[in-house]
C-alpha cells in the first residue's frame, strides 16, 4: 500500500522530502532547540545530520518502509517541517514537526488531519496512532483536532535526548475503524 505522493489542503502542499530539502530541514526544526525539545531523536548539530535523514526519507519512500512528506507553505512557497507516517495494517503511525516560527497557526493540525484522514480511509487500516510526551499541550492539540483521542500514558516509552531522559513517558493518541 502507497499513499499518494503529494496532498494540497488549504494552506499547504505536502510532497516526498528530497536530498535537497536537507539545508531547509537542518535550519528550520532539526537544527533548532525549541522544535527538537520533545522529539526521540537528537537535535542535529551539522548539516551532514539533516543530510543523512533527508537521504533515509528518499530510501523509506523507495523501499515503502515509511512516507515521510516536506511540510511546503503555499503562500508564500516555504519550507515549514516533515511529517511521515508508516503503514502496518492494520494499523498505521504517523509523527511530525515543524519549524518553531510557523507554530500556533494551524499548519501542524492542517497536515496531520490530511494524512490521518487518507489513512483511515484505506480498508485494511483500522487503528491510527501517534505519540507525544506528556508536556506538550500544542501536540495534544493538534493529535486531537485530527481525530485522535488519548488513549493512555506508556511508561518508560521513549527516550528523549533534549530532556536528558533515556526512558520517559508518552501519550499515546489513536484513531479507531469500526469494523
Amino acid at each position: 500500500m502507497h499513499p499518494p505522493t503529494t496532498f494540497e489542503t488549504e494552506r499547504l502542499h505536502l510532497r516526498p522530502v528530497q536530498r535537497d530539502d536537507a539545508t531547509l530541514i537542518f535550519q528550520t526544526y532539526a537544527g533548532e532547540e525549541e522544535p527538537t525539545r520533545y522529539m526521540d531523536f537528537p537535535r542535529h548539530r551539522e548539516l551532514a545530520e539533516s543530510e543523512a535523514f533527508a537521504e533515509r526519507c528518499v530510501h523509506c519512500w523507495n523501499s515503502g518502509s515509511a512516507f515521510p512528506w516536506a511540510i511546503i507553505g503555499k503562500q508564500p512557497m516555504e519550507f515549514m517541517g516533515v511529517i511521515e507516517l508508516r503503514l502496518s495494517p492494520p494499523k498505521a503511525d504517523f509523527g511530525y514537526i515543524i519549524g518553531e516560527r510557523f507554530w500556533g497557526r494551524g499548519f501542524a493540525t492542517e497536515a496531520a488531519k490530511v494524512i490521518a484522514d487518507w489513512t483511515m480511509e484505506q480498508p485494511s487500516i483500522y487503528r491510527l496512532w501517534a505519540t507525544c510526551h506528556p508536556d506538550n499541550v500544542a501536540s495534544a492539540r493538534v493529535l486531537a483536532k485530527a481525530g485522535l483521542m488519548a488513549e493512555a500514558t506508556l511508561a518508560n516509552w521513549v527516550a528523549r535526548p533534549q530532556l536528558g531522559e533515556v526512558a520517559i513517558p508518552s501519550v499515546v493518541f489513536a484513531r479507531l475503524k469500526q469494523r
